[in-house]
């Protein structure tokens, strides 16, 4: 791994071709070209805003936590509760939508159809076991839908929403515990929707990779060892696959056969080691680590675990982004690495 520049952003949202949007504290950054726009976010608690100005108090307080989604230029946003809508030709930021118990959603798990339609589900501590809704918008973010939702008492959270090609359905990854692990497979209205697993551990993931024959993805336990799943389309069998260092939060692809995922350090017993592991692997069988990043000394409960994700967008091997947390020098950073 060749690491060609050092980024200080916290978080790589979406790069493909002259586009990169990233993101530092309540600021980002919408660069294309040599043109770069700057979009400020709300932050009307003056405590906060104070915090804010300091990267260790950011980190404790989740205040540089948001989500960036891509489409057709504009962004749909996602801070401290609050989806936004920004139209890139105006330059304007209208406020869409209020989440119900989250801050933020996973990063990479708002996903769209090929017609437009954007999905996302809420994803927050929900200690008391809430109804969990499903989001959808048919105009590109600028409106609305709780098109489903999760009955109180059945999931935790939504981990990602994912449009399978092959199927023309979306699939929806919950967790956390015994009985909340489960994919979802529904058609774009929600009006048929199917329920696949049994609520264990190895349904536990957020993120999915399809194939024509078969649906790949990485389990995210702390709670017990981590693996490749492959499930069979056609029989529903699943498939134990390597064994990961850890619970894997992000993937990312590069072509057909080419992907990229990080394992996180986390607590529990399925964290095999101190580390974030970057893994590749060009024919999803065969994974292998090629950097491990050491957590930082600062404590897991307040100060975040060790973390790696990818920015959304098309993206070869020679020209990678990453982003990290809590590790060892690089927390808070973005990195433009060679992988090849």
């Amino acid at each position: 791994m060749q690491i060609i520049e050092k980024l200080n952003r916290e978080i790589i949202h979406f790069v493909e071709k002259d586009t990169v949007i990233s993101s530092k504290y309540r600021k980002i950054f919408y660069t294309t070209g040599s043109v770069e726009h700057t979009i400020k976010l709300p932050e009307v608690n003056i405590i906060k805003r104070f915090f804010g100005l300091f990267r260790i108090s950011r980190r404790l307080l989740r205040l540089d936590k948001c989500n960036v989604f891509y489409h057709e230029k504009n962004l749909v946003i996602i801070r401290q509760g609050i989806v936004y809508y920004y139209d890139h030709i105006t330059q304007k930021l209208e406020e869409t939508l209020k989440l119900r118990n989250c801050r933020n959603v996973m990063h990479q798990s708002i996903n769209c159809t090929p017609e437009g339609y954007i999905y996302f589900g809420e994803y927050g501590a929900n200690d008391a076991r809430g109804t969990v809704p499903i989001y959808r918008s048919i105009d590109g973010g600028k409106s609305w839908e709780e098109i489903y939702t999760f009955p109180a008492k059945s999931i935790k959270h939504v981990h990602g929403c994912y449009y399978d090609k092959f199927t023309d359905k979306i699939w929806v990854c919950t967790g956390d515990f015994k009985d909340e692990s489960w994919i979802l497979i529904a058609n774009k209205d929600f009006s048929e929707v199917k329920k696949i697993g049994d609520g264990q551990q190895k349904y536990r993931t957020c993120s999915i990779i399809f194939t024509e024959d078969k649906v790949h993805w990485l389990m995210d336990s702390p709670i017990e060892p981590s693996y490749h799943i492959i499930f069979d389309r056609k029989t529903e069998a699943i498939e134990i696959g390597q064994k990961l260092m850890g619970p894997a939060w992000y993937t990312k692809k590069i072509d057909e056969n080419t992907y990229l995922a990080g394992t996180t350090r986390e607590i529990g017993p399925g964290v095999l080691d101190n580390n974030a592991h970057l893994y590749i692997t060009k024919d999803l069988k065969n994974w292998e680590v090629i950097k491990q990043f050491e957590k930082d000394n600062l404590t897991m409960k307040y100060f975040k675990f060790g973390v790696i994700g990818f920015a959304d967008g098309k993206q070869t091997l020679e020209e990678v982004y990453i982003f990290l947390e809590a590790l060892k020098g690089l927390d808070g950073k973005s990195l433009l690495c060679n992988l090849s």
